[in-house]
């Protein structure tokens, strides 16, 4: 059994009540939300970011519940993952766990900033979820990364971006090149929104 010395001596980690109130509205899961909470602990007393594998063994959760809930939290703009040098000059990875801190409410009773909505959050949190169902495997971070683009430089819909998954699981093409390709295709002929889509495919069904 611990004494109170040696819980003492084991040290302390603290958080802001804003954070802890207000983590639900700035649309973080509670899985999500104590990832970046063991982050912020390892990282106050780790110089490097953490081994995703370690940090899984000490939540006690499979390292893909781990890999995908950091992927959220970036998506989500809660933290980035950055370069950084270390004393010797060579790169290491670093979490940014200040992203997040900007969306606080300014007081205890403050509205949290306006961030991307909810709603816009649950879609692109389904992207990447439907396809790792369809794959019937967990993305790669490569993977991820095309995803993340797909939604935040090439702004392609949430919606667009299921329906190519669609076709591509119809020709049993479980692939994100092949689903790039149909996507740079739709864009081409300037096919943007989901109905624009559905309405083009309706048609080459009918030929």
């Amino acid at each position: 059994m611990t004494d109170f010395k040696t819980y003492l001596e084991a040290g302390q980690f603290s958080l802001s009540n804003l954070l802890f109130d207000h983590y639900a509205t700035l649309g973080l899961t509670q899985t999500e939300f104590m990832t970046y909470l063991f982050i912020d602990q390892w990282q106050a007393s780790h110089h490097q970011a953490p081994d995703l594998k370690v940090l899984a063994a000490r939540m006690n959760v499979a390292p893909n519940a781990i890999y995908s809930a950091i992927e959220t939290l970036i998506q989500k703009q809660a933290i980035a993952l950055e370069s950084v040098p270390d004393g010797h000059g060579r790169m290491r990875d670093h979490y940014d766990l200040s992203p997040i801190l900007a969306k606080l409410p300014t007081s205890a009773g403050g509205t949290p900033t306006p961030a991307t909505s909810q709603a816009n959050v649950d879609a692109q949190t389904n992207v990447f979820n439907q396809i790792e169902i369809e794959f019937g495997r967990p993305l790669s971070p490569i993977e991820q990364e095309t995803i993340r683009d797909w939604l935040t430089t090439d702004h392609y819909l949430p919606e667009v971006i299921l329906l190519a998954l669609r076709e591509a699981v119809l020709n049993s093409a479980y692939s994100l090149k092949y689903m790039d390709r149909i996507l740079l295709n739709w864009e081409r002929r300037n096919l943007k929104t989901p109905q624009q889509v559905q309405a083009d495919i309706r048609r080459h069904q009918e030929l």
